[in-house]
């Protein structure tokens, strides 16, 4: 009697916490940044509408070049700021919550070849492009946005400043005339760059991407205090003027690897000093393999990153390039990104941009398929970024089926929403509507089948909170059909999300959470049935189906085995298991201690079943950690695992 009681007393510790102090795990929304449940318009003034033809006499107008100022401007993007208008209001119509824009500060001097119409080639960064419109029309702007209930975006550059230094063989120097051209003044002194040559063949000591000018712009030291000190300045200033909600920062992968760590504290304090508690920084890191791009989160300190793994797998299974299983093998390198303060749910996901091209012509360029097929195998791609994880960000002209000519990517990607000049754009084919010819985009919105599409989907997330960036599990994986649970942990109640990428209808069967109550279909058309928490589907070709449960989650039993940790050898971090299976969407927290007599510090909450987490060893380099990990069920109910530990090699 005595050795069953020990038995049961045993197997029941898997249900105990300890009474050891351990830091609280971190929750779903407390590694979220701010802009975690929003849609992102990302949009270049200049070539959206032109409210002001006043501030066209600027050099370097030309509407007939891809290379120079179009005439789009900061009024012709707030507009009227009322219902019909084309301006913001048609923005927040088409279901968007937050508008990114290019950088909006004053471009250096037009060349032959081109002007800084996208923003990139910055000099004065206190003030508005006269091109784009003054600092009272960025006011209206502001106040337009925040009547509307829009968040601002504000893409900035702190890597590199337009092209105003010179050189004479290695040696560097700014000519007479262009002594005092950039503004604040810090950004005048030689010192505070590199002055070693281009990013190609730079002769300084150090990483060329780092240290060496991109395409020519002058490369910042940004490991000196006057440079990030002074961007902390600057940038936190146009937070405090416009209520700027968020940055895009350009070129992140090239400055300094401490520079976030010594720049992002600042720029929360400006934000928190005007209200903004949960500021979000995400950089560009133009990398495709996740396994390099976590490191810019983990080490760099950049809070998120745009996911270019995502943009790549995506378009790619979109356009029948790829199975299911590529996608099932990217949201597996998820666990990369978890830690204490941030997850994958904070990447920027996006299909296509400014610089690689829009993405229906990256879809059509991954395949060879059907003239008629590329417009539902664009709205797949829409429905696999709008409801996976990610905040989701698409590319304007997109919503009206832009695509492109030649090559399609950087110029050939920046057309005019307004009626163009270029005579190539008006010729261009375009996804579900006609050449726009000498016609307008804003007439065709309403009609258009992306458009359409994409205010369905936000609909769809708006209504339906546990479709918008919410908790996801894989559930299967094969062939041309990827399916995802995706939770809505307040009604506790489980939706299921199918993508076909194939021509033919394809029928599944798929283990749920949830066994009575039966579903409803919320988006596509489907035949069904489903027998306790089996549920077989027939999803219809290059289609997106969305069912939810009429019932809560009742199928949340747990089986708990053990935690194992084990240096990953394609990451050199410790990949750190936790064996737990249920058909449940659970969410696993781990914990560490050095000893016995300190408190646990989180690792991470992984909300994706198989649960691991990565140990970085830089951060416990020659320490033996104790591990434990805790599954939370939707019942609330948590079970623990048996701790272990694990020694960390010294470098």
């Amino acid at each position: 009697m005595l050795r069953r009681s020990l038995i049961l007393i045993a197997s029941s510790l898997c249900l105990i916490l300890t009474t050891n102090s351990f830091a609280a795990a971190p929750t779903s929304d407390s590694v979220k940044v701010g802009l975690s449940k929003d849609l992102i318009y990302f949009v270049f003034p200049d070539r959206y509408l032109n409210g002001d033809t006043t501030n066209d006499s600027y050099p370097g107008f030309d509407p007939r070049s891809t290379a120079f100022f179009h005439g789009g401007d900061l009024k012709g993007l707030t507009g009227s700021c009322s219902e019909g208008d084309n301006g913001l209001a048609r923005i927040k119509k088409l279901g968007f919550t937050a508008v990114w824009v290019t950088p909006l500060v004053v471009q250096q001097k037009p060349t032959p070849n081109g002007a800084g119409y996208h923003g990139y080639w910055g000099v004065d960064f206190l003030n508005v492009d006269p091109h784009l419109g003054t600092k009272a029309d960025m006011v209206a702007f502001a106040q337009c946005a925040k009547k509307l209930n829009l968040k601002l975006i504000l893409d900035v550059v702190t890597n590199h400043t337009g092209d105003v230094i010179s050189y004479n063989d290695r040696t560097a120097y700014i000519s007479s005339d262009l002594t005092n051209a950039k503004n604040p003044s810090w950004l005048n002194e030689l010192s505070n760059y590199h002055n070693v040559g281009s990013m190609s063949n730079c002769w300084g000591e150090g990483s060329c991407t780092q240290i060496g000018d991109f395409y020519g712009l002058d490369d910042l030291a940004t490991e000196k205090a006057v440079v990030y000190n002074g961007w902390a300045d600057v940038y936190g200033q146009w937070i405090k003027d416009y209520g700027i909600a968020g940055f895009r920062v350009d070129t992140a992968r090239h400055v300094d690897d401490n520079f976030f760590t010594n720049w992002s504290p600042q720029i929360n304090a400006s934000a928190k000093s005007v209200g903004i508690d949960n500021f979000t920084v995400f950089g560009e890191v133009y990398d495709a393999n996740p396994i390099n791009l976590m490191n810019f989160v983990r080490r760099n300190k950049i809070q998120t990153v745009l996911d270019f793994p995502f943009q790549r797998s995506a378009t790619e299974f979109a356009s029948g390039y790829s199975d299911a299983n590529v996608i099932e093998n990217l949201f597996a390198y998820d666990d990369l990104y978890t830690s204490a303060t941030s997850d994958a749910s904070n990447l920027v996901t996006f299909l296509g941009n400014h610089d690689m091209g829009r993405a229906g012509m990256i879809i059509e360029s991954k395949r060879i398929n059907k003239a008629n097929e590329l417009l539902p195998r664009t709205l797949l791609a829409h429905a696999l970024m709008y409801l996976t994880r990610g905040i989701p960000t698409v590319y304007y002209g997109d919503e009206v089926g832009m695509t492109g000519s030649g090559n399609g990517s950087d110029q050939l990607a920046r057309q005019d929403m307004f009626s163009t000049k270029v005579s190539t754009w008006k010729t261009e084919l375009r996804i579900g509507s006609k050449p726009i010819g000498t016609g307008d985009s804003f007439s065709v919105t309403d009609s258009h089948p992306i458009a359409k599409y994409l205010k369905t989907l936000s609909n769809l997330r708006s209504t339906n909170p546990g479709l918008n960036n919410a908790m996801m599990r894989v559930r299967y994986a094969k062939d041309a059909l990827l399916v995802i649970s995706k939770k809505d942990s307040t009604e506790n109640r489980e939706f299921l999300v199918a993508f076909n990428n194939s021509t033919k209808p394809v029928k599944a069967t798929i283990s749920t959470a949830t066994s009575t109550g039966g579903w409803k279909t919320l988006l596509g058309k489907v035949s069904m049935s489903n027998k306790k928490e089996v549920v077989t589907i027939n999803v219809p070709a290059l289609s997106t189906v969305v069912l939810k449960a009429n019932k809560g989650i009742d199928q949340s039993d747990v089986k708990v085995g053990k935690i194992t940790s084990a240096m990953d050898f394609l990451t050199g971090y410790y990949e750190t298991k936790a064996s737990v299976t249920s058909k449940d969407l659970l969410s696993v927290s781990f914990f560490a201690r050095k000893n016995a007599n300190e408190s646990w510090i989180s690792l991470g909450t992984d909300t994706s079943a198989p649960f691991s987490i990565y140990i970085d060893p830089l951060e416990y380099a020659g320490s033996t950690l104790e591990l434990r990990a805790q599954a939370s069920n939707s019942k609330g109910v948590t079970y623990e695992l048996p701790h272990t530990t694990v020694t960390i090699a010294a470098p």
